[in-house]
Formats: structure tokens, C-alpha cells, sequence
């Protein structure tokens, strides 16, 4: 049994994993259920395993652990079904579109927009470094929508322009393949 998992699967038996605000112990905690699943189902064809079905509630959190809860979903042999209920925001968008089969219901919401950084640091040369590294991430996040998607770089390129954040309903999201059904 993972120790940094509460819920732990082996407990619960449940292929129905929750995340709400993406932070440490939230991200950890889905992981080690991902993690746990792929190993019980290692003998089992790909094909034929069951899917983990992962429920988005979340108006976003932590970038770089939002970022290596996308690369465990990518990774995975089992299916992760992502699934949004009410909303799914920033950070939450993006694992959202990375999964192997994305769902939204009829009343939820997502949202997408620039990143953004702390300006706590005082010397330009932080500055710097804060935006070369934003830039970068936002570089990442960016091309997994575009591969994911039906979005494509002009549209990206005028919502950032217009800096605010784009809201998306559902029958929008299903058109731009950020979806594959609305419940």
C-alpha cells in the first residue's frame, strides 16, 4: 500500500478517481491510483483492460504537478477516461484534453489562458528567469492542445492576444475535439 495514498486503490477497489484542486497531495494521491491499477492490470492486454475513469472538478492549481500527473496519463497502459463535472480550469484543462477519452457534462465549464508568475522577485535577472521558464511551460501546455485538439495555433495565438481567459461550454468544446462527448 502507497503511503502517500489515503484512498488507497487496493482498499477501495474503485477505478473512479477524483481530483479537485491539483496541489501535491491531490496529484501524488491520483498517481499512486494510477500507478497501483497499471500494476494490477500489468497481464492484462490493453485492449481488454478496464478503464480508470478520472473526475475533473477543479478551477486548476500547481503547473508542474499538474504537468507530471499528464505525463502518468499519457504513460498509462490502462485507458484514463478524463471526465468534467462542473469545471475545469487552467491547469485542470490541460489534463483534462490528455485524456485517453475525454468527457464533459452538459453544465460544466472550461477555461484556458496564459500563465502567469509571482512578480515577488525585486532584480530584473529573476524577472528574466521567471518569464524564460513560464514561457517555456506555456510552450509544453500549448502543443499538447494543439495535438490533442482540433484547436488550432491562430486560434491560440488570438485568444492570448485578447489576454483574458476563453471560456469554453460544452457543445464549443465537443466542435474543438477538446471533447469526445457531452453527458
Amino acid at each position: 500500500m502507497n503511503i502517500l495514498n489515503k484512498r488507497s486503490f487496493k482498499e477501495t477497489q474503485s477505478r473512479i478517481l477524483i481530483l479537485g484542486e491539483i496541489n501535491e497531495e491531490n496529484t501524488n494521491n491520483v498517481i499512486a491510483d494510477i500507478l497501483d491499477i497499471n500494476d494490477i492490470d500489468k497481464k492484462i492486454k490493453r485492449e481488454k483492460r478496464e478503464p480508470i475513469q478520472l473526475i475533473l472538478s477543479s478551477g486548476g492549481g500547481e503547473i508542474y504537478r499538474g504537468l507530471g500527473l499528464i505525463d502518468v496519463i499519457l504513460n498509462s497502459e490502462t485507458p484514463i477516461h478524463t471526465i468534467c463535472y462542473g469545471l475545469a480550469m487552467s491547469m485542470a484543462f490541460i489534463i483534462l484534453v490528455a485524456g485517453h477519452n475525454r468527457t464533459i457534462s452538459k453544465r460544466s465549464t472550461l477555461m484556458y489562458h496564459e500563465g502567469g508568475f509571482d512578480l515577488g522577485i525585486v532584480k530584473l535577472t529573476g524577472h528574466k528567469f521567471e518569464l524564460n521558464e513560464l514561457e517555456r511551460i506555456e510552450k509544453i501546455c500549448d502543443n499538447l492542445v494543439l495535438e490533442r485538439t482540433k484547436i488550432n495555433i491562430r486560434q491560440l495565438k488570438h485568444i492570448k492576444k485578447q489576454q483574458k481567459e476563453w471560456y469554453i461550454k460544452p457543445d464549443e468544446a465537443l466542435k474543438l475535439g477538446i471533447v469526445d462527448k457531452i453527458i
